[in-house]
């Protein structure tokens, strides 16, 4: 009895582990453009690239990255009033996912938007503003070139983000996005929780009783 209570009790610790550890909510999630997409310029380039867990090599020329980059062409930058529809990336998480850090690669000289989605009130949210790199060129890692260190953002409860740019030059282009985070429990997991806290009462009792 105390053997299988022992036993139940390590199963649903490891379920409820696997399904709260941090790691990189957005790898492989669906990707869509919900506004611009006549201004991507490479749109023979599946758009999961962005999210496939492979950043191309720090500081990758522009024309370089064809195949590795979504590359899309604006007015000016991509001012909020300008004359085009911003080009703007969204990815679906799948599920509710607590996001804690972000890391982008994109093109060096133009600044970007990430959004979360505010499942409240359905409205999009700013989760982080990507800064433009003076210094270089090409393809750039924010918020560092080392391509594993996360920005701290939030942390924020959210399905989706979405991806634009803010400022810059005619061409933008975003080669990554990794989100740093991990499921938030649906009502099944959180019932797992619950029992296994029941579990250790059990355990603890059959203890004394022994």
């Amino acid at each position: 009895m105390k053997l299988g209570s022992i036993v139940g009790f390590a199963a649903v610790n490891f379920v409820v582990a696997a399904a709260i550890a941090d790691t990189n909510v957005a790898l492989n999630k669906p990707v869509s453009v919900v506004a611009g997409a006549a201004q991507i310029t490479n749109s023979s380039t599946p758009l999961s690239v962005i999210d496939d867990g492979a950043f191309t090599l720090e500081s990758t020329a522009y024309g370089n990255a064809v195949n590795q980059s979504v590359q899309w062409t604006t007015i000016d930058g991509q001012p909020a009033n300008g004359a085009n529809a911003p080009t703007t990336l969204q990815i679906d998480l799948g599920g509710l996912f607590s996001i804690s850090g972000a890391i982008m690669q994109a093109d060096d000289n133009d600044s970007y938007l990430l959004q979360y989605r505010d499942t409240s009130n359905n409205t999009w949210v700013t989760l982080w503003t990507v800064p433009a790199i003076g210094a270089g060129s090409g393809f750039r890692t924010r918020p560092n070139p080392d391509q594993v260190t996360f920005q701290s953002v939030g942390p924020v409860v959210t399905d989706a983000v979405r991806i634009s740019g803010i400022s810059g030059d005619t061409a933008l282009g975003v080669a990554e996005l990794q989100l740093n985070g991990s499921a938030v429990p649906e009502p099944g997991t959180t019932a797992l929780i619950g029992l296994g806290g029941l579990t250790t009462l059990v355990v603890r009792r059959l203890r004394r009783s022994s």
